[in-house]
């Protein structure tokens, strides 16, 4: 959770919304992610979103 938290915190510097997301397998995070909605122009930018692309993308 403290690592999802300093995500979010992430957000809130770029004024974003201050939330963040993190994947976690075996106990090791393999995604992590922060909201940037307004910093990209998507709407699919969402922390949770970043976070699962990130954990799933390959090497």
């Amino acid at each position: 959770m403290r690592e999802a938290l300093l995500e979010a915190e992430k957000a809130a510097a770029k004024g974003e919304v201050p939330i963040g997301a993190v994947v976690v397998a075996e106990g090791e995070i393999i995604g992590r992610g922060h909201d940037l909605r307004e910093s990209l122009c998507d709407a699919s930018a969402h922390a949770e979103i970043l976070a699962l692309r990130e954990a799933a993308a390959p090497g």
